[in-house]
């Protein structure tokens, strides 16, 4: 539980709507299959079949990727910008002419560019379209549901046939054949437990989206019956525990000795140990706060960054305090989760460059290769100006190139005298080849 919980919260770093380095958004990307998001064929089809079943219109991100520019948001670098725009203005003055007025201060044209982040970017990076990320990840919470009752109900009926044939022994699994059911509903509440962070992003983040109808209702119905659930269990698991101080003055005589309440409810509570048996609430209400921040924030990328690392910090302070779990190698394995969500966070904020902090060229160049593809794929688009301005920017590029050949030669640096030199020789051999293979640009 607490592995898969750190695997969840490394894919909640990856859905906020920060601008992340092009390396921190590989690495979350990495953790999105723990909250679902897994690219199969047919799963899309029936996305994209019940979106327009249900009167829902799908998205054509993916689909016309030949036709609009799709930018994946990432961090932005002032003076890395500012140099890269500065050259591609002067070039674009010299060379190209636009074909509309709707290109922006980047000289791409923004009526035609879209832009994901967040979700919508974690659903584009696994190739999933964004109409399509919601149902992608519910059905494979179904999927998983129903394979693991699958094979509870198969292993009851593999352990009843063995024993009608006398292959084992009647005694063996006799707790589980007896009462399959209380373990198959405990295991079911294991189930919801693992997927309410999952289930609480994607259902609070379609409420923005509305795909369609039925598929709001169907988040509005999920969300909240699990919240129930876990609501309703764990009180009652509250309840046990003070019935078991009334009568017994310590609350792990029922719920750690009487098997029908360890069964169904154990998953809430295994973990702590006896006297801490209702921190299941603080984590419960951790992953409901943190979902929402994810899920409803996608606009506001400073506040989830913000919210996150308060929610970080006021979690790890408690289980430092605290320290409810089993026994000492389960505290520091967990504190240390908590320590680098906290860390996540941290670097999360940094990250919204509410700070302006300088960064490296090394990055600044790694981070606008996008932009300069954006750019280069727009200017593909363009029209080049009349053949006489084409002729002379050529001219222009050949001249200001045997000029700077010049002063980089050697012999250059070392003679005044050019014209005797092996040097000025062999540029104007070359200059001469230059003026004969393109007489018109000398022209």
């Amino acid at each position: 539980m607490a592995l898969f919980g750190y695997f969840q919260g490394q894919a909640f770093i990856g859905m906020t709507a920060v601008s992340l380095p092009p390396i921190v958004s590989a690495w979350t990307q990495n953790f999105q299959w723990s909250m679902g998001i897994i690219r199969i064929g047919f799963i899309q089809d029936i996305a994209t079949w019940y979106q327009r079943a249900t009167g829902g219109t799908p998205s054509t991100i993916l689909s016309s990727r030949g036709t609009q520019s799709v930018q994946v948001q990432k961090r932005a670098l002032d003076g890395a910008s500012a140099a890269m725009a500065y050259a591609v203005e002067s070039f674009r003055s010299k060379s190209l002419v636009p074909r509309t007025n709707a290109a922006g201060s980047n000289y791409v044209d923004s009526s035609n560019t879209i832009v994901v982040k967040g979700i919508d970017r974690v659903g584009y990076r696994a190739g999933i379209e964004e109409t399509n990320i919601f149902m992608t990840g519910y059905i494979f919470f179904l999927v998983f549901v129903f394979f693991v009752v699958l094979g509870v109900l198969i292993f009851k009926g593999i352990c009843e046939g063995l024993t009608k044939m006398g292959r084992m022994k009647g005694d063996k699994f006799k707790d589980f054949r007896n009462g399959w059911n209380t373990v198959l509903k405990g295991i079911m509440f294991r189930v919801i437990l693992i997927g309410f962070p999952q289930m609480v992003v994607l259902c609070f983040w379609q409420f923005t989206q509305r795909d369609s109808a039925a598929i709001v209702a169907l988040a509005v119905f999920t969300v909240f019956t699990m919240i129930g659930i876990l609501a309703w269990a764990s009180a009652k698991v509250i309840r046990l525990a003070r019935r078991s101080i009334s009568m017994h003055k310590s609350p792990a005589y029922i719920l750690y000795s009487d098997p029908v309440s360890l069964n169904k409810w154990g998953f809430l509570y295994v973990q702590f140990k006896a006297t801490a048996y209702f921190f299941i609430v603080p984590v419960l209400i951790y992953f409901l706060v943190k979902g929402m921040f994810v899920g409803l924030g996608q606009e506001a990328g400073v506040v989830q960054a913000i919210g996150l690392l308060i929610i970080e910090a006021l979690f790890l302070i408690g289980v430092c305090v605290m320290r409810p779990y089993m026994d000492k190698k389960m505290n520091a394995f967990n504190i240390s989760i908590a320590v680098i969500n906290l860390l996540n966070t941290i670097f999360l904020l940094i990250f919204t460059e509410v700070f302006n902090q300088p960064v490296s060229s090394n990055y600044a160049i790694n981070t606008n290769k996008q932009r300069l593809t954006d750019y280069f794929r727009a200017s593909s688009q363009e029209s080049w100006v009349s053949s006489s301005s084409s002729t002379t920017l050529s001219s222009r590029w050949f001249s200001s190139s045997l000029f700077w050949s010049r002063r980089s030669s050697p012999c250059a640096q070392r003679t005044p005298t050019l014209a005797t030199s092996p040097c000025a020789t062999t540029v104007a051999a070359s200059s001469s080849r230059n003026h004969s293979s393109t007489p018109s640009l000398m022209r």
